[in-house]
């Protein structure tokens, strides 16, 4: 007697789909899987520049001082909007908002700095280190302004998203100068002034000479920095140097302003009463308002003049610029509480500029000149952008070079 109970077939569709069927799909799956993954590391590494970060560039011939050296150049064409309408969902938003950008050709000569070929050849008499600011969305840099006024060799050691230290650490650890600059020129951007990342540098090691990089043609490799690999710094960059992670931030940002009506997180509109629609930066907005200068000038002033006495005796002046953000010389535009938050700001400033003049270092606050020129009518910065246009780098370069001259000339 046959007890058995025929069961109806459960199996599902999927598990039942002829084999070739499901290869094929897993087959496409896996490979629009792969060629994401691939696009996404190309970006990070051509677009984003991901490895400039911690693999300081190797890329020359001959030293600065000695002898001439590949160069290349970059067009960028003109443009309407710029950094922050980039982050607007979508242009009718962007468009109260968007300045005209003219074309501009930056020259990069053979270590990626934006230097012309010929201060590739000649001595340089000033060096500048720092981020954006000196690389900014201008027709010049500030080092060819100071060098155009000098009549002096200017080099750029800067680039964007370097932060404060990077481009400095590398200028030490390339020691490729030769003979070295009599000045550098040391930018630090307002919301970078937290003592805590000042406070963490190992400021000893970068003037140890034996961990210095062979600039030689010969050389094949750089010393890596190490702290750029770490897991915390890793989990932030991740998302900034990725196209994937660049078009979900987009797609919410247009469900936000959409449904919700809401500006998105990292950028802001506002009216200056003096010169009308204006962007700022979120971060910006963020991080000024918890920099004080009772916790965080003297770290900082310690720590700058401890880079200032290894420079010293390397016959070096550390000059240090402190440029101001675009939310503090444009503070009224915004809502009362954030100007209440941004109100200590000029202390902080004023309280590193006499730590630092009373240990003999020279030091230009751009704050003062800058608020004085904006009550003039003169604006300094795009509506569009975090950056200088052509009439602040004109001006930082002026006060600048106020301070240079007497040591070069």
């Amino acid at each position: 007697m046959n007890d058995h109970i025929p069961q109806p077939d459960l199996r599902t569709e999927f598990e039942s789909a002829r084999p070739r069927w499901l290869r094929g799909w897993v087959s496409i799956l896996l490979t629009a899987w792969l060629l994401m993954v691939a696009g996404d590391w190309v970006a990070r590494l051509r677009l984003f520049r991901w490895q400039d970060q911690w693999l300081p560039t190797g890329r020359p011939a001959t030293s600065v001082g000695t002898g001439a050296a590949a160069a290349r150049s970059q067009l960028i064409p003109a443009q309407t909007g710029a950094g922050l309408t980039q982050m607007l969902p979508g242009s009718s938003l962007a468009a109260r908002y968007a300045e005209f950008h003219p074309e501009i050709v930056l020259p990069f000569d053979a270590w990626g700095y934006v230097n012309s070929s010929a201060m590739a050849t000649g001595m340089c008499s000033v060096l500048m280190v720092g981020d954006s600011f000196m690389v900014s969305l201008g027709t010049q840099t500030v080092a060819q302004v100071v060098a155009d006024i000098g009549h002096i060799g200017v080099y750029n050691h800067a680039r964007r998203g370097s932060g404060p230290f990077l481009e400095l650490r590398r200028f030490l650890a390339a020691d490729r100068f030769d003979p070295p600059p009599r000045v550098v020129v040391w930018n630090l951007t307002a919301r970078e002034l937290g003592a805590p990342l000042f406070q963490r540098q190992a400021v000893q090691a970068w003037f140890d000479r034996t961990l210095a990089v062979d600039a030689q043609p010969s050389a094949a490799a750089s010393r890596i920095l190490w702290d750029h690999l770490a897991p915390a710094v890793l989990r932030n960059a991740w998302p900034n140097t990725s196209l994937t992670a660049y078009a979900a931030r987009q797609a919410w940002r247009h469900i936000e302003w959409q449904v919700f009506r809401e500006w998105p997180s990292d950028v802001l509109g506002a009216d200056d009463p003096q010169f009308g629609p204006m962007l700022f930066y979120g971060e910006n907005l963020r991080v000024l308002p918890l920099l004080t200068p009772e916790a965080d000038a003297p770290p900082i002033v310690q720590t700058v003049a401890s880079v200032a006495e290894g420079l010293r005796d390397r016959g070096i002046t550390l000059v240090v610029l402190l440029v101001p953000e675009k939310e503090q010389i444009h503070a009224r535009a915004l809502p009362l509480e954030q100007q209440q938050a941004l109100a200590r700001g000029p202390e902080l400033l004023a309280a590193i500029t006499a730590g630092l003049t009373s240990n003999g270092i020279p030091t230009v606050n751009l704050l003062p000149v800058f608020e004085a020129a904006t009550a003039r009518g003169q604006r300094l910065y795009w509506r569009d952008d975090t950056h200088w246009n052509d009439a602040g780098i004109r001006l930082a370069a002026e006060e600048l070079w106020r301070e240079v001259e007497p040591l070069v000339k």
